[in-house]
């Protein structure tokens, strides 16, 4: 079962999936590490860490710049970490930015938690160096809530059981913003139909909605 793999570092080519170049457009900056909000922000909760204007800018220009590298990533990377080509994934990938002094999630939690279903996959992937406090954090064992940091840097992606295995952030205390994005795959032989839907966002946890296939 996959439950019981632990969390996988993978590599892949980032100038032939230049994501960090895409949303360095969007932002109109040479530097995603260096991006702060224009004023002071709360700390962000589960409820707010994604309603700032830099989720908004994403998710808004999503489609023009980055659906089809995006794709294009899934479609060539996913099956041999799943074993398979037949599976369904996020149709659009869930942006998470980290600012020095906040976090990017706003819990310690498992994805099962937020009505996801065994079987999903986590694919987590940074677009800027990600260690220390401004990274995400995942139980060294499962269920053991003893928590290490992830040290990645761009080129890599972490995969693991997000349903199952507990992980979250801390309080960035570096000078680095980290940006990453994740997205969730489960093979087409584990999905089962679901009336569920996101905590956030209200997306539909069925192909179609949260969902894709090729």
């Amino acid at each position: 079962m996959w439950e019981s793999m632990q969390p996988k570092t993978y590599e892949y080519d980032p100038a032939v999936f230049d994501f960090a170049a895409a949303v360095r457009s969007i932002y109109r900056t040479e530097d995603l590490s260096a991006l702060r909000p224009d004023a002071p922000m709360e700390l962000l909760t589960w409820r707010t860490d994604q309603s700032t204007e830099f989720h908004a800018a994403f998710y808004r220009e999503f489609e023009p710049r980055l659906r089809d590298l995006y794709r294009g990533f899934v479609k060539s990377f996913v099956p041999d970490v799943l074993g398979t080509d037949e599976f369904c994934f996020q149709r659009v990938p869930t942006f998470r930015i980290h600012f020095p002094g906040n976090v990017a999630v706003g819990e310690f939690h498992k994805d099962g938690d937020y009505h996801h279903a065994d079987g999903e996959v986590n694919f987590w992937l940074p677009l800027t160096r990600a260690w220390g406090t401004n990274s995400v954090w995942v139980e060294r064992e499962q269920g053991s809530e003893d928590y290490a940091a992830t040290e990645l840097d761009v080129g890599q992606l972490l995969v693991f059981d997000a349903v199952g295995w507990n992980h979250g952030n801390k309080v960035n205390d570096t000078d680095s913003t980290r940006v990453s994005f994740d997205f969730r795959c489960i093979r087409l032989a584990d999905y089962r139909a679901s009336d569920l839907r996101t905590v956030d966002a209200g997306r539909g946890l069925w192909i179609g909605d949260y969902f894709d296939v090729f």
